[in-house]
């Protein structure tokens, strides 16, 4: 399976081909395609993921914290755990700094040795942690790549870490800076 194509997001009916594409357990591959937003756009990417026998898909704030909010009703302890490593992750990412290392495109704090101690949150909601965690990782990258004073991110971390009510956090989610 190959993800490969995708319609653009300016609307103009193109096509556009992964860069990278990153393969991870159940058939999921994670694409990571040129974008065109932010201070830096020859460095800004967008992320693109399918699951086996599905539409090629992008993911959202929304999607992968309604996730981690079944995973934390079944296992809070070691859901705030994760959460608090993904939050870590923000402190640890740095953004492209050339075209070099964003065709690179390396994850050093999503990889599955890294990961293996939340393994157990796999059983619950739809993604694996490992999906997780590649796919904040990237998002991440782009966030700081485009806008070094990104901050909606790290803030729906911390809401979770902090315990907010369900509205809040989702809330949260769905911001759009629009």
């Amino acid at each position: 399976m190959l993800l490969v194509e995708y319609s653009l997001r300016d609307g103009k009916g193109g096509r556009a081909r992964a860069f990278k594409e990153f393969k991870l357990p159940r058939g999921v591959v994670v694409g990571v395609f040129q974008g065109s937003r932010g201070a830096k756009k020859q460095l800004d990417i967008i992320v693109k993921y399918q699951e086996l026998g599905k539409s090629v898909r992008t993911p959202q704030h929304l999607h992968w914290t309604i996730d981690l909010l079944i995973k934390k009703e079944h296992e809070p302890e070691l859901t705030i755990k994760f959460v608090k490593y993904l939050r870590a992750m923000w402190d640890k990412v740095k953004p492209f700094g050339n075209k070099q290392e964003q065709r690179v495109c390396k994850l050093s704090l999503s990889t599955p040795e890294k990961l293996a101690e939340f393994e157990e949150l796999n059983k619950y909601g739809e993604y694996s942690v490992e999906f997780i965690a590649t796919v904040l990782e990237l998002i991440m990258t782009q966030e700081k790549t485009g806008n070094a004073q990104a901050f909606m991110f790290r803030g729906l971390l911390d809401s979770i870490i902090a315990g907010k009510d369900i509205f809040s956090v989702v809330s949260s989610a769905r911001y759009n800076g629009r």
